[in-house]
């Protein structure tokens, strides 16, 4: 499992290339627009309803579960949704429920593409910098994992904001 920063389109598109053969879990929404969607919706991605927490959720692991049996890695960004560069890590629980269904190590990816491609702004020139952090070990106390995991992606994202 494969968790992440957003803070433009471009780590979603950069992770198909960094990470062969993966399953991103991304929101319905997204579903909607133009090219992208229709990417999404035919591709072995992880597709959840977040208006249906209950429902969302089961369907979640269950695709998940899916997509490992296919060989693919899961990449999710724990936080949701973009977020501003310096805008504090504050992940959704949905990350620590698949950390502890799935058993498996998370490798935290650490990136500073909102510096050149900020929300709602068109890309600008420049050099992302991408970390690839020590993994995490399956097996740890959901909420040690949840902690940790938060503490290392806030950590390094505001080592690369400078």
């Amino acid at each position: 499992m494969i968790l992440g920063n957003h803070q433009s389109p471009w780590e979603t598109i950069a992770a198909l290339v960094l990470f062969p053969d993966l399953a991103i879990v991304a929101k319905q929404e997204l579903l909607k627009i133009p090219v992208l969607g229709w990417y999404l919706r035919y591709s072995p991605m992880v597709i959840i309803d977040r208006g249906d927490t209950t429902g969302s959720v089961r369907s979640m692991v269950t695709a998940c579960r899916d997509a490992l049996s296919d060989g693919r890695s899961l990449l999710i960004f724990p936080e949701g949704t973009r977020q501003p560069v310096g805008s504090p890590i504050i992940f959704k629980r949905g990350v620590e429920l698949l950390y502890r269904t799935l058993g498996l190590p998370a490798l935290v990816f650490a990136h500073d593409s909102g510096r050149f491609w900020p929300a709602g702004s068109v890309l600008r020139s420049g050099v992302i910098t991408v970390s690839l952090l020590p993994p995490i070990p399956p097996g740890l106390d959901a909420r040690e994992f949840f902690q940790q995991s938060q503490r290392m992606l806030a950590d390094e994202v505001a080592r690369l904001a400078g």
